[in-house]
């Protein structure tokens, strides 16, 4: 079983030829609303790929909270999330003709969500938690100490960057960063930016994901990487997160890192390759039945 405490929000999708520059306004070639949030969507991502997830966050008492629910109500244990005065988090996403994305987001709700949703009882049943930075830090970081006592592997993902002290980092099983984020996590430790620098320096497991370029990991000094399926990009929105929830539903049933980071990388290249946020994750049967996974099988 996997928790996620993390981030609900509903995401405001822009599509546009290039990016606005300060001081311009651009019309955009098309608009969507649609569920989102680091949180739900790794963990919908995990549900799809046949995880047991129990989600861990909070919503508005106010429109936008349905739209940020509707697909990890069908997918996950939702008991877990809280209904609280402030807005639902959303974000506004622009999205250009090559697929890139720029986006801000506002956490309203998020902010409010308390480790303590994490009954003890609840956390020492999971063999995963996944955790992210658009909740308070506070939380966060009195989750990881909690979760580093039980058995669980606790994953977070260190986006939004920000400064974590070495010591709680120490305690992650897995800290899961992009390029841009390692380059500032490697520059607040002072240390090379690749996944076994970063791991050697903080004393676990790091995951860098590398875009087009694929992933590379470094556990207990040992090093692992894996390529990027070769797609036409349509829009890299939740690819990430769909990489990271896929990983931890792949760890929860036993499968050995190099062969989940190969699955995971797999359903974030079928997620690049549809227009989306949770609309791009793949089911666990598309995945399988992937030519890309199926040549490593």
């Amino acid at each position: 079983m996997i928790i996620t405490f993390g981030s609900i929000n509903v995401d405001f999708v822009y599509e546009v030829e290039e990016m606005p520059q300060p001081g311009q306004t651009l019309l955009a070639k098309g608009f969507r609303t649609e569920a989102g949030g680091k949180g739900a969507n790794q963990a919908l991502a995990a549900a799809r790929d046949g995880a047991e997830v129990v989600m861990v966050g909070a919503v508005g008492n106010d429109s936008l909270a349905e739209i940020g629910l509707q697909n990890l109500a069908t997918a996950a244990n939702i008991s877990r999330v809280a209904r609280v005065d402030e807005p639902t988090g959303n974000a506004s996403i622009h999205i250009d003709a090559r697929g890139r994305n720029m986006i801000v987001v506002a956490s309203g709700a998020n902010l409010s969500v308390s480790s303590d949703a994490v009954e003890e009882d609840l956390l020492q049943q999971a063999n995963v938690v996944l955790m992210q930075m658009e909740n308070d830090v506070a939380e966060v970081e009195k989750l990881i100490r909690r979760a580093s006592a039980s058995k669980a592997l606790s994953i977070l993902t260190l986006a939004p960057a920000f400064p974590l002290s070495e010591k709680i980092l120490s305690l992650c099983g897995l800290v899961v960063v992009n390029e841009d984020e390692a380059e500032a996590l490697a520059g607040w430790l002072g240390c090379g930016a690749s996944a076994a620098a970063l791991s050697t320096r903080l004393g676990t497991g790091v995951l860098r994901t590398l875009g087009g370029d694929g992933a590379e990991a470094c556990v207990d000094g040992d090093e692992i990487r894996v390529t990027a399926l070769p797609i036409d990009v349509k829009d890299t929105t939740a690819a990430g997160d769909c990489f990271v929830g896929v990983l931890a539903s792949a760890l929860d049933r036993g499968l050995p890192l190099k062969a989940a980071m190969e699955r995971a990388s797999v359903a974030a290249g079928i997620a690049c390759s549809r227009r989306g946020s949770q609309s791009s994750i793949p089911a666990a049967g598309e995945t399988d039945r992937h030519p890309g996974l199926l040549a490593l099988t």
